[in-house]
């Protein structure tokens, strides 16, 4: 049987990349067997709950497939409900499994359709030695294929200091801690002040930790971030805002990623 988890994973990357999982999408369901006739009567069966027959077909191997699908909304939890009856269906006929699912949009005509202001996280890291350090570099790049740079222009970095280790000549737990809270407290800050951004990543080096946002919202990011670095409860930072429509800086920071 599919895990539960691998269904709540699946609904998981379908939001992360903007698909709202809310609306009526087209379920695909599979059955195999190794001859076609139970899986007519898996069809008959189906039908009377309202799936529509797609196809019998044979593959390769001589193993027949059975296509059903349905228009209808679901969650993990519902589509996780659904299988355990499928299963018990391919269990009523006999046939040899029950093989899964697919999704589609509920017009054939089109594909899914998604947010493309919904970035996924795809976080990639990096680690090499610049003067003697260690250079670490995390960055999502899920925003090389990201479509409204134009409009996401003003990049906020932000820097604050830690003191370096004698042997890693890097933060120590604390402040490596410390300043993993600081990306979390800017980042809940801006969404909750209705500043629209995103995480770009961030930079560890040479006593420096670099942490990038880019907005829309020059004007509000400024604001929040003075209020924040005069009255916040967080380690002490400093802060720019860079206009950068070319998205130079992003594109400095994925190279970091390549470097050896």
């Amino acid at each position: 049987m599919i895990p539960k988890e691998e269904i709540v994973g699946f609904f998981d990357r379908m939001k992360s990349n903007g698909v709202d999982t809310n609306t009526k999408m087209l379920y695909g369901y599979f059955f195999t067997n190794d001859e076609p006739k139970k899986l007519e009567k898996v069809t008959e069966e189906l039908k009377k709950q309202g799936f529509e027959y797609v196809d019998i077909y044979p593959d390769e191997t001589k193993q027949y497939w059975l296509h059903m699908e349905r228009i209808e909304i679901h969650n993990s939890e519902s589509l996780f409900n659904l299988n355990k009856e499928l299963y018990a269906i391919a269990d009523k006929f006999s046939i040899k499994t029950y093989d899964g699912f697919d999704v589609g949009n509920a017009d054939k005509t089109k594909g899914i359709e998604r947010d493309t202001y919904v970035v996924p996280e795809e976080f990639k890291s990096n680690d090499f030695e610049k003067d003697g350090s260690p250079f670490l570099v995390i960055v999502n790049s899920a925003f090389d294929n990201f479509p409204h740079k134009s409009e996401f222009s003003n990049f906020i970095e932000i820097t604050s200091n830690y003191s370096i280790e004698d042997t890693s000549k890097m933060p120590n737990e604390i402040e490596y801690a410390e300043l993993d809270e600081l990306d979390v407290f800017v980042e809940n800050n801006l969404n909750q002040n209705g500043i629209k951004s995103y995480y770009i990543g961030r930079t560890t080096f040479g006593g420096e930790r670099k942490i990038y946002f880019v907005t829309n919202d020059k004007d509000g990011a400024n604001g929040l971030m003075y209020f924040l670095k005069e009255n916040g409860n967080k380690r002490a930072f400093e802060f720019k805002i860079v206009e950068d429509p070319k998205w130079n800086l992003y594109e400095e920071i994925n190279i970091k990623l390549n470097k050896k």
